[in-house]
């Protein structure tokens, strides 16, 4: 979930029980027993059925990761220029983040998470992947897991 505009899903958060609403980051895993890749469940939510629409989402947990520099991070980032809040990881290799992810696994970040904020500054995916490059020693990333 990308954002949240005025419509159905923002009628739903107004109204549901505590913990019931939907929020920025979170997956979608089904639409309407549905599932599948970000393409077809998106055409299942533009489907236009009538009746109510079920989703199942998964709320990303937030995790720091604390990296010590010198090293390769060992670490693809992707985001798109128009529309991402967030780079995500798409691949990890031999580096730090294996390294972090070998001595804490029940911290350990994978494919698809999203680096949130670097050394505790949010901002743009380029803003992100700068403060990534440019940290000399200490390179902390939050990261919605």
């Amino acid at each position: 979930v990308k954002n949240i505009r005025e419509g159905t899903v923002s009628d739903w958060n107004s109204t549901c029980p505590e913990g019931k609403n939907v929020k920025e980051f979170d997956r979608i895993l089904e639409v309407n027993g549905v599932r599948g890749s970000s393409v077809e469940l998106a055409k299942a939510l533009g489907s236009g059925t009538e009746g109510p629409m079920v989703l199942s989402l998964q709320r990303p947990e937030e995790r720091v990761v604390t990296l010590q520099r010198p090293g390769e991070i060992g670490v693809v980032l992707n985001y798109k220029k128009l529309g991402s809040k967030a780079p995500w990881i798409t691949k990890i290799s031999a580096g730090l983040l294996t390294r972090w992810n070998e001595d804490t696994p029940e911290q350990a970040v994978g494919i698809h998470d999203r680096i949130r904020a670097v050394n505790g500054t949010t901002g743009a995916p380029e803003e992100l992947m700068a403060g990534i490059k440019d940290a000399a020693e200490t390179l902390e990333l939050t990261v919605l897991h």
